[in-house]
């Protein structure tokens, strides 16, 4: 590139066998054609075409291919430029393919691409055009791949030996450019040299001058090909104290000295070397390249294209969202206020099942030394009766669920710990025995058998061990409702997606050692990951605007990998945050996201429980306010959200599927009614992560998305009836249906009287309009335009 210093480069490679080595550049390794086997120290990944991994600095690595042919990219990120963009050395990245799915990997893929589509125009115009995709591939890497210094460590797996290779590692880096001695890390580390210097030599596989000589020649090499520095200043730059120990410690690396080095870089490439090998390089290349279609550069046009669907081809399709809602303990559905707003999501929403959890409780059991222990069910009673007597069925949760608000993730208003009542075996197969008697005589067997019942893996229960109490307690439950009927539905763990990732394997292989399997599987999904690094595990908010798709999708291929696939899959818990204080919660957003993550869903699980129905279920000390940014359907007071809109429009839906496309769903009754659910969803950008969501305010929330641009849908329905139609659209957008923007009208004033909420309640609906349409060609074409956030329904009735 006429020696001009980019912060990122590439090269092609079609070697067979990468030796274990490690630099202080990032490196992306992608693999174009055939499949290698990565090896990122302890750790081995099997690539293959179209898949690509992130190796992080100092990383010892290595690669096989494990086809006969194989074509890799190499794209090399300067170590040094970006530290100095980003201000910290401490540069970590989470980038796997083969570990990981989310449409941010498909966005730097494109941007990875497009590179590759300029690799034969590497000089004057075409090296700035590179440039500049250089730095949007590092603003990907940035924003949606890298591991945080504020990312949450799960302390249980932070030990003093990752604190400590942190130490060493930050302290090199900062200082390798001065005359550095074990004696003095030592003494910073309050270790004896002895003890340090085989640490070191353990943990990194370097003595302590060769990992700092390791450092200080990433930097020198830099020097000795983008400037004019001599020699011997570039060694004394970089911490060397003469040449000749840089001379030493270069040749021991490169198997040459640095001045024949600069002079091999510098120097034109003989054409006749390798000319065989170079032109059976460059063929592939070209073939790889012809074989692709050209990048786009500009995508934003993507939702302007028309989608064409025929009237006569449909298929059947189940809705997963509308079978579960969650409403919290048993006790919650002993209040008036949950009663009534659970009646209004089952007529308007249209929910049968409610998960409730929490059924025993302390002061309703009795257990003495004797044994003679005994158990009040009339609380559970009046809760079961209640669903009973509105046609709901009970969805039971059979384990001790906390119930803290949380602010985030690691961080709750209070603590409300919940605590395990039966202390041994006997007592929960005794108090399972009678439950599950009392429930079969009080509702009868025929009742029961349509309810399900789930235990989750509570820590406490220790999952992770095959002999584990979790174990025990499914068996001891699942026995006891299958001998009122074999039909009655016994599942869980609650597995976490995502956050859970790296026990999926093990928690599964447990339960395969046992007796009795689930009938149904249940998991979790919350946009939070768990990312593993030098033994450290992260917790960190996903910016995957398909989170639950992806990660429900990994989670199924280890069900496959294990034969442990369920007759049922349920996700019992679903939305983007676990925070019961997060004012996205009560914005067109939230609408926009629940349309989206729904129509994604279809076909990949049995039923979804959307966490939860209702901000009753989390009223606090702070919870005064009209809105808190629960995650509830409807707020307090009754007030409907757009995410109890987004809900209601999907009802509208009908059973026979015509199509779907990323913004939309498309059905009809065969009848000559056709219904369109869309949305405009936006993706979080990467200052989502960077705010507590219970710091993030109402006005922060457009900041937050990559963008707030409208979009523009067509659609062609053919082969439909001539004649007119009445096309009703209801629509909830920013001006039109959100509480959250009526109550900004009002300057987010608390305290409210009864009539201004009421005032408020009336205003919170959808806008309605309706039109005329006539057809004469047997093709249907409906436009409509959509607002960043906006959820709408397009309801379209043939007139007899």
């Amino acid at each position: 590139m006429d020696n001009m210093r980019t912060i990122m480069d590439f090269e092609f490679d079609t070697s067979e066998v990468q030796n274990t080595h490690f630099h202080q550049n990032l490196e992306i390794v992608y693999v174009l054609e055939g499949s290698v086997e990565v090896q990122i120290e302890p750790e081995t990944y099997n690539l293959k075409k179209g898949d690509f991994l992130l190796i992080n600095a100092n990383k010892r690595h290595s690669w096989r291919a494990t086809e006969e042919k194989i074509l890799l990219a190499s794209f090399q990120i300067n170590f040094t430029m970006l530290a100095e963009y980003m201000g910290t050395n401490q540069l970590l990245f989470w980038c796997n393919t083969t570990v990981d799915k989310n449409e941010s990997y498909e966005q730097l893929k494109r941007v990875l691409d497009q590179m590759l589509n300029r690799s034969y125009d590497k000089e004057k115009e075409g090296a700035i055009y590179l440039n500049s995709i250089y730095y949007e591939a590092i603003y990907l890497l940035v924003a949606y791949f890298m591991i945080k210094a504020d990312d949450v460590r799960m302390k249980e797996n932070f030990t003093p030996d990752n604190s400590r290779i942190f130490e060493i590692q930050n302290y090199v880096q900062a200082n390798y450019q001065k005359q550095l001695s074990l004696n003095d890390l030592a003494q910073k580390l309050y270790l004896s040299n002895a003890y340090l210097s085989k640490y070191i030599k353990k943990h990194f596989g370097l003595s302590f001058l060769e990992y700092v000589n390791n450092i200080r020649l990433f930097h020198a090499v830099d020097e000795l090909v983008y400037s004019e520095k001599k020699i011997t200043r570039i060694a004394l730059d970089n911490g060397f104290p003469t040449t000749a120990a840089f001379n030493k410690a270069f040749k021991e690396i490169y198997n040459m000295t640095p001045s024949a080095y600069r002079s091999t870089v510098h120097k034109e490439e003989n054409l006749n070397e390798n000319k065989e090998a170079k032109q059976e390089l460059d063929k592939r290349v070209k073939e790889y390249l012809t074989g692709k279609e050209p990048v786009a550069d500009n995508t934003a046009t993507r939702n302007m294209n028309l989608y064409v669907v025929d009237a006569k081809n449909t298929t059947e399709w189940e809705k997963p969202w509308d079978k579960i809602i969650n409403m919290g303990n048993i006790d919650s559905l002993l209040n008036y206020d949950v009663q009534s707003q659970l009646l209004i999501m089952q007529k308007e929403i249209g929910f049968s099942y409610v998960r409730i959890y929490n059924i025993f409780m302390q002061d309703m059991y009795y257990e003495n030394i004797s044994g003679d222990n005994k158990y009040n069910f009339s609380r559970i009673d009046r809760g079961l009766d209640f669903l009973v007597e509105h046609n709901l069925k009970p969805y039971i949760e059979l384990s001790f669920k906390p119930t803290d608000v949380n602010y985030t993730i690691n961080s709750s208003v209070g603590d409300r710990y919940n605590e395990i009542i039966f202390h041994d075996r006997e007592s929960y197969v005794e108090v399972m025995q009678a439950f599950s008697s009392h429930i079969a005589n009080r509702y009868g067997v025929n009742e029961i058998e349509s309810w399900y019942f789930e235990l989750w893996k509570d820590d406490r229960l220790n999952m992770l061990d095959a002999k584990g109490w979790y174990f025990d307690c499914f068996e001891i439950g699942y026995h006891a409702l299958k001998k009122i009927s074999p039909k009655i539905k016994v599942g869980g763990a609650g597995f976490a997606l995502g956050y859970d990732r790296y026990q999926y394997s093990i928690l599964i292989q447990n339960w395969k050692t046992r007796s009795v399997r689930p009938d149904f599987i249940s998991v979790y999904s919350y946009s939070y990951l768990l990312l593993q690094q030098d033994g450290v595990y992260f917790g960190k908010r996903s910016l995957d605007n398909s989170f639950v798709k992806n990660q429900l999708e990994l989670f199924k291929d280890v069900l496959k990998a294990e034969d442990f696939m369920p007759d049922e899959l349920h996700i019992t818990e679903w939305n983007f945050t676990i925070s019961n204080r997060n004012c996205i919660n009560d914005s067109c957003a939230q609408g926009a996201y629940i349309v989206k993550t729904c129509i994604e869903s279809i076909g990949e699980a049995d039923m979804m429980g959307y966490w939860h129905g209702s901000d009753l279920h989390t009223e606090y000390y702070d919870s005064d306010a009209v809105l808190y940014g629960d995650n509830g359907l409807l707020t307090r007071d009754g007030i409907k959200k757009p995410s109890f809109y987004a809900f209601h429009f999907l009802k509208f839906l009908k059973k026979g599927l015509l199509g779907k496309t990323e913004n939309a769903l498309l059905t009809t009754d065969g009848r000559g009614v056709y219904t369109i659910a869309c949305h405009n969803c936006k993706k979080f950008n990467y200052r989502y992560t960077m705010k507590d969501e219970k710091d993030i305010r109402v006005d922060d929330i457009d900041s937050l998305y990559e963008d707030t641009d409208s979009i523009h849908l067509k659609f062609q329905i053919n082969n439909v009836e001539n004649g007119n139609y009445v096309m009703r659209v209801f629509y909830v957008n920013e001006d039109n249906g959100s509480i959250q923007n009526i109550w900004k009208d009002m300057d987010y004033i608390g305290n409210l009287s009864k009539g201004e909420v009421e005032y408020m309640k009336r205003s919170a609906n959808p806008k309605v309009d309706m039109r005329r349409i006539t057809v004469e060609d047997n093709v249907l074409r409906i436009e409509t335009k959509l607002k960043a956030h906006e959820i709408k329904v397009l309801d379209i009735h043939y007139q007899y």
